[in-house]
């Protein structure tokens, strides 16, 4: 069953794939931690599909989960094998604390994998306080709080950051392939997306999907159209 789709969120579905091989290969898990996410995270379903007896418990502020407010200091929990925080980040203020709070649920050699932004659009879902962070400042972040830190990366595009800042949208990887076919046909409800407002068949917004068609949609690291960000890092020991 492939977890990522053609109407899944492209960027999301980059993620998800680097996810996958950087976290998933060669390894065991068996406690998971989901920070500011749910059960339908597509990194969840990936670590069910690998690891069908993993036990889950999910972290946030949402009914259901177990409380944590990611701007107050942490307090002694449970460790796992892995912690998920995914575009979460960037809702939060305090991220000596954000850091902190992720810190304090890692095992011994347990692994913290955080997605976020580099340069995105205004959203709320409810605070917004950043439209993005370059991932040597969550390094630097998560190395100077006793982490080390594997790998990171810049997720770029072209045409992805055209989409994000001059459509104001997050394609399907449907309609980051086929711009123009794509948005006639999710306008006209024919996708598994949900139905946009009319107003993006306006002819402004059609010329702009046509323009999108002409940019290489290739994904490269070049970070002046970077559009998300990932950071893997290992807690060697615990203190």
């Amino acid at each position: 069953m492939n977890i990522t789709s053609a109407d899944s969120n492209v960027l999301r579905n980059r993620v998800v794939e680097d996810f996958v091989s950087e976290c998933l290969q060669d390894t065991n898990l068996s406690t998971v931690a989901v920070v500011g996410g749910s059960e339908a995270d597509h990194e969840v379903l990936e670590i069910r599909k690998t690891f069908p007896k993993v036990s889950f418990d999910y972290y946030g502020i949402e009914p259901g989960q177990v409380h944590m407010d990611l701007n107050l200091p942490p307090i002694e929990r449970k460790h796992y094998d892995i912690v998920l925080c995914t575009n979460v980040i960037e809702h939060i203020w305090h991220h000596e604390n954000f850091a902190k709070n992720l810190i304090s649920l890692i095992g011994a050699r347990g692994i913290l994998w955080c997605s976020f932004p580099f340069s995105d659009m205004y959203h709320g879902s409810p605070h917004y306080y950043s439209s993005g962070f370059d991932p040597e400042y969550v390094d630097r972040l998560f190395s100077r709080n006793s982490l080390t830190v594997e790998k990171s990366r810049v997720i770029s595009s072209r045409r992805l950051y055209l989409f994000t800042h001059l459509l104001k949208d997050w394609p399907s990887q449907f309609r980051y392939e086929h711009p123009l076919v794509g948005q006639i046909l999710w306008s006209a409800g024919l996708r598994k997306n949900p139905r946009p407002p009319i107003r993006h068949l306006s002819p402004i917004r059609l010329l702009a999907c046509l323009y999108l068609a002409t940019i290489p949609k290739r994904f490269h690291s070049n970070p002046t159209d970077g559009c998300g960000a990932w950071v893997k890092a290992i807690r060697v020991e615990i203190q």
